[in-house]
């Protein structure tokens, strides 16, 4: 066995060794010796392995939090690059969109088992998008704040210069023609490696999607999963937007139709248990500089359901196939019909 092979069968459950071969790689990073604290994982998550610890470089005063993304072999969207997600957080720095700072990426599964970057940890608490009723639990002057910041920080991300930034060479060939149809096809590959059997109206609906490409007002960084639950927030203030696993350029109504799914609403009829459609609309138009193109909107409605779909079948192969033993990925299986029922309620 070769030092390559040895180096890369890395148990993902063991943090001992995982926090030793990171201080290797600090180490060899920034030519200082580090103390890392004791590993904290997270055990929120369906993908990436997420770990919190303290970390105190030679000559520091001070530990610093922070954050460790392992993308593992046997995760829902696996095989994983930590190139998109450390591009795009880079880019968002200081342009209005609350994110963590990131420090050191890399794809080389010999250094850590997997595919990783290392971000700074943010404080804060995420609300979930789970809780039947109304808006239980949240109190009308918080949900309200939390709201607009919600609504600025997307329009802010989509708004945000990346073309130029690093790490996006592989997205250059996107534009405002093709930016639908590149993630109807991505989603369409990931449908024939997922699907256990035959779904016909999962399969109508990628057929009207084909038919029905809308043409981008803009391509911007599309977060791919922005929602309640995927955010922090301390005293009404939300800190850091979370889970940029899915981020890629494309068109900005995508992120809308995905907020917009029934899903997280918790029964109040409010986007994310958060807002009106209306009001989200136009608070974002003010913001973000064009105005919401309602059939775009429609199509990318659609669009979110058959990904939502497919993340249920992901989940049920990963599960069947035998790479993760979450009883959570089945469950997700009984999601199908009742997410299929609603496209085909929007298809009619």
């Amino acid at each position: 066995m070769t030092t390559q092979t040895a180096r890369t069968m890395i148990n993902l459950s063991d943090d001992k060794v995982i926090r030793a071969r990171l201080t290797e790689y600090l180490l060899a990073q920034t030519g200082t010796t580090w103390t890392l604290g004791v590993f904290n994982r997270y055990s929120v998550g369906f993908s990436w392995i997420t770990y919190g610890f303290d970390a105190q470089q030679q000559g520091d005063t001070q530990p610093q939090g922070m954050i460790l993304r392992l993308g593992p072999p046997y995760g829902l969207f696996a095989p994983y690059s930590a190139l998109p997600q450390f591009a795009a957080l880079k880019a968002l720095e200081g342009t209005g969109v609350p994110v963590p700072k990131v420090y050191w990426w890399s794809d080389d599964a010999s250094l850590l088992g997997a595919p990783f970057f290392v971000c700074e940890r943010v404080s804060g608490s995420a609300p979930v998008p789970w809780v039947s009723g109304d808006t239980s639990g949240f109190e009308e002057g918080w949900r309200k704040e939390i709201a607009r910041q919600f609504v600025s920080a997307l329009a802010a991300q989509h708004r945000a210069p990346w073309r130029e930034s690093p790490g996006f060479e592989q997205f250059a060939h996107i534009n405002e023609d093709n930016a639908a149809l590149v993630q109807v096809k991505f989603w369409e590959e990931a449908h024939g490696r997922w699907a256990l059997k035959p779904y016909p109206m999962l399969r109508w609906a990628m057929l009207w999607l084909r038919r029905n490409l809308p043409v981008a007002p803009r391509v911007s960084l599309v977060h791919g999963d922005y929602r309640l639950g995927n955010f922090l927030e301390v005293d009404g203030r939300i800190t850091s937007i979370l889970d940029w696993e899915l981020v890629h350029p494309g068109d900005p109504h995508e992120d809308l139709g995905w907020a917009f799914l029934p899903q997280f609403t918790g029964g109040s009829g409010l986007v994310c248990r958060l807002v009106s459609q209306d009001d989200f609309i136009a608070q974002y138009e003010r913001e973000v500089g064009f105005k919401v193109n309602l059939q775009s909107l429609h199509f990318y409605r659609v669009f979110s359901l058959v990904k939502l779909a497919l993340t249920h079948l992901a989940a049920v192969r990963c599960f069947e196939d035998g790479q993760f033993n979450d009883l959570r990925m089945p469950a997700m299986g009984t999601q199908v019909a009742p997410v299929l029922r609603q496209i085909s309620k929007l298809l009619q």
